[in-house]
């Protein structure tokens, strides 16, 4: 087990160049980021074989995946099989911990690995499934910290930055390896950790960051919060904001409305707990600032492997067909999950980006977790859907609800929102017209349109939860 854990570990930093700063003003590493498909291909069929081998010996929940699936690592012979392995899904690994808690045996770090080089410990949010633990090594710290700094390149962050992370630290790998990689790049961080949002706003006044990572539902809160106290965010500091934890940039009127708020450009963040914990995608300072067409994610493919899957048989889809998001880690020492189903629907494109990068991108970003998919008197639909257009109205606030319940067997649509305080109450009727319109263009059901007077609905300061489908209680 020792020999293939180096043998692992000296592969994945065989490829990880540029490991100290950037090679120039536009690539962190050109040699990786521009390379041609080919050259993708080689380093992911290289990677995949020694991965396949290290987690079938240090891994006994993927030996005995394998062993069921009648399949042995010497199986894997190129890229071209990576098909052969069973997809790994989130259900499989609450079982796992179900069986052998804490850590279940998924991943490839015992307890002697994480008394002698561990470095910390994360654990999912638990919004589609249990929490599972994950206890990642130094090895993993500094790739991440690598690979979000590439990625942050991308996006135009430079010394002489500023960060404030709005983030409270959490064992939630949001924002850590943004952390991390700040760090690496030169670029001081101010962390937000336990303040309140006002002392927030007054970090941001007083010693004006540049940057500002948060979720995007609270940097619209934080937005709003400040001009409550008198500041104006499109006057402030922040010049670009990253986002994370929820599409961001990737959802038109979302991006339209940060902007303008802050006067920036909105960035994001791609990526999962499970297998995917740093920059799986993120978004390149051409993507955001185009004027026509869907923005991008683009995908780190050196370190990972990504599939579109059919939602039904879990076969790989064809290039430009929408379908469930699949990963293969290709860099972690605690967590090279093979073939792992996220789940987000997507649709990957090979073009290269006019920024210069050659990576596969998913266009129009992960728009929708099958998880989180509604089903609505047999229509289907996403709650970023529902987003976009309620997004779209200026007088319309940041906070709002999507409520599906049922009356006399018939599924009903409720968006509750709240007008802003400028709105007059009797313009409500009309405004509330205008939203059922949008929506049902949107997503083809009209909904029920419930206007609250402007602070009723709870602000997030994290996360934001804005689906409640009142069905699932009956």
């Amino acid at each position: 087990m020792a020999d293939v854990r180096k043998q692992w570990l000296d592969l994945v930093n065989k490829y990880m160049l540029q490991p100290d700063g950037p090679a120039n003003d536009r690539f962190w590493v050109p040699e990786l980021e521009t390379c041609s498909r080919d050259r993708i291909k080689d380093i992911q069929g290289e990677k995949l074989l020694l991965c396949v081998k290290f987690l079938y010996e240090c891994s006994p929940f993927y030996r005995e995946k394998f062993k069921k699936a009648k399949l042995h690592p010497s199986d894997i012979k190129s890229l071209k099989d990576l098909s052969k392995i069973p997809i790994t899904t989130k259900t499989e690994m609450v079982e796992d911990v179900k069986v052998n808690p804490p850590w279940g045996t998924y991943t490839t770090v015992n307890d002697e690995i994480w008394s002698r080089r561990g470095w910390m410990m994360f654990a999912t949010s638990g919004t589609t499934a249990a929490p599972r633990a994950f206890r990642h090594t130094l090895h993993d710290r500094d790739i991440w910290a690598w690979n979000d700094a590439r990625a942050m390149w991308a996006m135009g962050v430079k010394p002489g930055d500023i960060a404030l992370i709005a983030f409270g630290y959490a064992p939630h790998v949001f924002l850590w390896g943004v952390h991390y990689a700040l760090n690496l790049m030169g670029v001081p961080i101010i962390p937000r950790g336990s303040l309140d949002t006002r002392r927030t706003c007054m970090f941001i006044n007083t010693f004006k960051p540049t940057i500002l990572g948060a979720t995007p539902s609270y940097a619209l809160y934080l937005g709003d919060v400040m001009k409550e106290m008198g500041y104006d965010p499109a006057q402030s500091s922040i010049r670009l904001i990253i986002t994370g934890g929820e599409p961001g940039a990737t959802i038109a009127s979302t991006k339209r409305r940060t902007e303008a708020l802050w006067n920036c450009e909105l960035h994001e963040f791609y990526g999962c707990t499970e297998a995917s914990p740093t920059a799986g995608g993120y978004t390149c300072q051409y993507q955001v600032t185009r004027k026509d067409g869907p923005v991008c994610d683009h995908l780190t493919e050196d370190i990972q492997i990504w599939e579109t899957v059919d939602p039904v048989t879990m076969e790989p889809v064809p290039l430009g067909q929408p379908g469930l998001s699949v990963v293969t880690n290709l860099f972690s020492e605690a967590a090279p999950l093979a073939r792992f189903l996220i789940g987000d629907y997507t649709v990957l494109n090979y073009d290269p980006c006019p920024c210069g990068r050659t990576h596969a991108r998913a266009v129009g970003g992960f728009y929708g977790r099958a998880d989180d998919m509604l089903n609505i008197r047999g229509i289907t639909m996403f709650p970023s859907a529902i987003e976009e257009a309620i997004r779209g109205f200026a007088e319309v606030g940041d906070e709002f609800q999507i409520v599906v319940s049922q009356e006399k067997m018939l599924d009903v649509l409720t968006i509750v929102a709240e007008p802003r305080p400028e709105v007059p109450e009797k313009e409500y009727p009309k405004l509330a017209k205008r939203i059922e319109d949008a929506v049902r263009l949107m997503v083809e059901i009209r909904p029920h349109v419930d206007l609250k007077p402007y602070g009723t609905l709870p602000k997030t300061e994290i996360k934001a939860k804005r689906v409640f489908d009142q069905r699932k209680l009956g």
